[in-house]
């Protein structure tokens, strides 16, 4: 089965099919564009293929099951969500999940993009949407898995559009943070020193 993975950013849309290493990269200039790119793609790739999707640099909320009541889980999540980042842009959503590979099975909250996911879901019905901030949280879990580690281990993905930060300590998750547009790599570094500091971990420990 043929594979396909895809990041927008609001402007360019990155893709790969896991084929000789091959990313492809291409400038959406206007969103109703979105459709007539993703379905080029399906036509590479086949109707039937294993389809993941996310957004880059959307802000994310993590919050504990314990403080979410279940019947009104939506509307807890979006409140958290606001009150960490502000009112949504204009047509953006919240989407959330479990987070069931961390103790506990809390729940992410992370804006998106009507344009993005509607186009996204239509073209490739089977697709799975995992948001950035997500893929980084389970990457930084996974690597604890493969390679142990006492201390904090952090991931990263930082442009010049902004910056996504997670930091997980075992399959614990400690700590996520949006980087503004125009931030420099001094302003990650000092992030993470902070957090580290303000939970009283151990800086140089930390990966």
């Amino acid at each position: 089965m043929s594979r396909l993975s895809l990041v927008w950013d609001g402007t360019w849309l990155t893709w790969t099919t896991f084929k000789d290493d091959a990313v492809g990269r291409r400038e959406i200039s206007r969103p109703d564009m979105v459709p007539e790119v993703l379905r080029a793609l399906r036509n590479q790739v086949g109707v039937g293929a294993q389809v993941v999707f996310g957004e880059w640099g959307q802000p994310a909320t993590v919050m504990p099951q314990a403080l979410l009541v279940e019947a009104e889980r939506e509307a807890n999540l979006a409140q958290w969500h606001q009150l960490h980042h502000g009112a949504l842009a204009p047509g953006h959503s919240i989407e959330s999940a479990s987070l069931d590979a961390l103790p506990g099975a809390p729940w992410i909250a992370v804006a998106a993009s009507r344009t993005w996911m509607d186009a996204a879901s239509a073209i490739f019905p089977q697709a799975r949407h995992i948001p950035l901030t997500q893929a980084l949280i389970h990457d930084a879990v996974t690597w604890n898995r493969s390679h142990p580690h006492d201390g904090w281990s952090f991931r990263v993905d930082v442009r010049e559009e902004g910056g996504v930060l997670v930091a997980a300590q075992g399959e614990a998750l400690q700590w996520i943070h949006h980087l503004a547009p125009g931030s420099q790599s001094e302003d990650a570094l000092y992030a993470m020193v902070n957090s580290a500091h303000r939970s009283a971990a151990q800086v140089h420990a930390a990966r």
